[in-house]
């Protein structure tokens, strides 16, 4: 365990702004920094095109830190763990856990989650999630801690593809977050080599929501369903948030602006897709496809609705292992694996027990 002799774990302050920049650069740079960090995306074996540290700013994440730690050792920071609270629930997610390349960087390392995690349960949370490259470095000291493994994510990526014409800045003005206008997102690469006619979308919102927890549950295994604990309220917000459905990604990165589409079929919904423009970097892709759906035709007609912006970007596209037919679609559209991590959660309110039996005392 790290204590006074050999580090103080402390919140961390803005003038640690620099510092902190610096320990993201080291550990993330470094050849086995997955092993040091979350890792999110992980390393494939064809090599990783991205860094998590061009994904996430150090020091200004999506949503303000419900707490933030770090470990100082000589007069510098040796290690961070950072975790955000959930916009719905009593959730916390952790969006960082790393430490120097020391002898010391598993006990640092655990020492910041638990310290993190006795301080979310002093605060009344209900559960932390995580995720992290899947190396045993990371599940072993999740585990140590009680974390449960419960579903595996796929990060798919487009690669950047040149627009068709130059990119208008007043076009770009005129969206106020960086994504086209409707009446210009009509791109032939995405609709299909043979020009076959986008499939009909609809703006999902509020109103949707019962269709859309229909279609999660379609695509979602019963087991990892009562983990999320998603109800058809919580898909009210698809349209303006991307917190639901989970996803490895969307708590690093920092979106300016979030759409949602479904795709209609035989009165219920048979595809979802959330869309989320990044500030920096590639834009962000979600996606449900149910059984029976042409969901390479789908994802078609959402890149041409997603507009050049995102095209010319690049997207990332968490997709789970268990949902075949929206990994089946992302590959025909131009998505390649580039890593996989694990999903984790950890319970952190006792369950409510009955109170037992005693004896009436007579008077």
């Amino acid at each position: 365990m790290i204590d006074a002799a050999s580090g103080t774990i402390r919140p961390a302050r803005i003038t640690d702004r620099q510092a902190l920049n610096h320990l993201s650069r080291r550990v993330h740079q470094a050849p086995d920094g997955y092993r040091r960090s979350l890792g999110v995306p992980a390393p494939s074996s064809g090599g990783g095109r991205f860094l998590l540290s061009t994904l996430i700013p150090s020091w200004m994440p999506l949503r303000s830190p419900s707490v933030h730690l770090v470990v100082e050792m000589d007069g510098e920071l040796a290690g961070s763990c950072r975790a955000v609270e959930e916009p719905r629930g009593d959730d916390w997610v952790i969006i960082e856990l790393e430490a120097i390349d020391t002898p010391a960087a598993a006990e640092i390392r655990y020492a910041l989650l638990e310290a993190v995690v006795d301080a979310g349960a002093g605060r009344g949370v209900s559960r932390f999630h995580a995720a992290c490259a899947d190396v045993r470095d990371n599940l072993e000291l999740f585990g140590q801690l009680s974390f449960m493994s419960y579903a595996q994510e796929e990060i798919l990526y487009r690669p950047p593809e040149p627009v068709s014409g130059p990119r208008s800045w007043v076009r770009k003005l005129l969206s106020h977050d960086g994504r086209a206008p409707s009446s210009t997102v009509k791109r032939e690469a995405a609709i299909g080599h043979d020009g076959e006619t986008q499939l009909p979308l609809r703006a999902a919102g509020a109103p949707d929501a019962w269709h859309l927890f229909d279609l999660w549950t379609h695509c979602t295994p019963p087991a990892i369903a009562r983990v999320e604990g998603y109800d058809a309220a919580a898909w009210e917000s698809v349209g303006h948030e991307a917190s639901v459905p989970r996803s490895s990604l969307s708590p690093l990165m920092h979106f300016s602006g979030v759409d949602a589409w479904l795709m209609p079929q035989d009165q219920r919904a048979g595809g979802f897709a959330q869309h989320a423009a990044a500030r920096h970097g590639p834009h962000y892709l979600r996606h449900l496809v149910r059984e029976g759906a042409d969901g390479a035709q789908f994802l078609r007609s959402v890149l041409a609705t997603m507009g050049d912006d995102a095209i010319a970007a690049g997207i990332l596209s968490p997709v789970r292992t268990y949902e075949s037919m929206g990994m089946r679609a992302a590959i025909a559209t131009g998505f390649e694996p580039v890593g996989r991590v694990t999903l984790l959660v950890r319970e952190v309110r006792g369950t409510v027990r009955q109170p037992a039996l005693v004896p009436a005392i007579h008077s």
